[in-house]
């Protein structure tokens, strides 16, 4: 059956929707004294980090992200825009505008089955039921979706019930501070392309997508009250809650999947970071939080590079 994903499901299932779902539900020290730093306006921590060297005198932030929020989430606290106005480049995971405009190529190569491979074919039949009635639950069209690798799905899943829910990716930090940088001119990096990204997800084996997809949907009923959890944490700035919602609970229920987007990624990352913070401009850098927590997060790969990461 030939693969054809109409214009409204496009809209509704965008690519940075599902890269951003995925990394949330999964998949974030004494300061130098710098009188250019922003400083918290109250005794709440937040999930950003000043990040410095005395050797070299670098300096620069480190925001763990939720990739998809609800509007009520701003505006936020002053600590974010005074970071973001002193900070001359804003680093993300990947550039928001590449990615939207290389989605639907990316999803064709990447996400789908070859011709005459179906969801219903490969997976095996219990786990197929699990997704018959999951999809029936939440008005997805089960028969459009049947070209879709398991690890798409295991993401469309949970999008579909956060959409409901009132997530939104427009309303992610990451969308929140790309537009900012955009209208304000401050240079933008980027630290992966859209296309690794997906290769993350598509170089998993089959197995293991089958794994994450029935694991999915074994906690599909629990999706967005785990999320609204998530989201409390991150507002109070709860590293340790962040940590236990979405690295934890990765390891336990993907360990695969956590070695590829979180441990590897991470260690991928940090000659890019470096050599960022070491340069003459001040970054702000934003990233999943569930790349910033934990003992394999940046705040702790920073410091075993002899950084000071202060929690603001």
């Amino acid at each position: 059956m030939a693969f054809d994903m109409s214009t409204s499901t496009r809209s509704r299932y965008g690519l940075r929707h599902v890269f951003g779902l995925l990394l949330a539900a999964v998949l974030a020290a004494p300061a130098l004294a710098q009188p250019a730093c922003a400083q918290g306006t109250s005794a709440t921590p937040h999930m950003l980090w000043r990040v410095a060297s005395e050797a070299n005198g670098t300096e620069g932030y480190l925001v763990g992200s939720v990739h998809v929020m609800k509007k009520e989430a701003y505006p936020l606290d002053s600590v974010f825009r005074e970071a973001f106005s002193e900070a001359d480049v804003l680093v993300l995971e990947a550039n928001l505008d590449s990615m939207q405009v290389k989605a639907k190529t990316l999803v064709r190569e990447l996400a789908l089955y070859p011709p005459g491979k179906t969801l219903k074919k490969e997976l095996p039949d219990e786990t197929y039921a699990m997704l018959e009635k999951r999809a029936e639950k939440i008005g997805l069209n089960l028969a459009q979706m049947q070209r879709m690798e398991p690890w798409m799905v295991s993401i469309m899943i949970p999008t579909r019930q956060m959409q409901k829910a009132g997530y939104s990716q427009n309303q992610g930090l990451d969308r929140h501070f790309f537009d900012k940088a955009k209208k304000a001119g401050t240079s933008v990096r980027a630290l992966e392309t859209a296309e690794e990204q997906m290769r993350f997800f598509d170089d998993l084996p089959p197995e293991k997508q089958e794994a994450y997809l029935r694991q999915s949907l074994k906690k599909a009923d629990r999706t967005v009250e785990n999320f609204d959890k998530i989201v409390r944490y991150w507002r109070t700035g709860n590293a340790s809650g962040i940590e236990e919602m979405m690295v934890e609970q990765m390891k336990n229920d993907a360990p695969a999947l956590y070695e590829r987007l979180i441990t590897e990624r991470n260690a991928t990352w940090m000659p890019r970071l470096t050599e960022i913070l070491e340069s003459e401009a001040l970054p702000m850098i934003v990233v999943g939080a569930g790349h910033v927590v934990g003992a394999n997060g940046l705040v702790e790969l920073l410091r075993e590079k002899g950084y000071r990461v202060e929690q603001l």
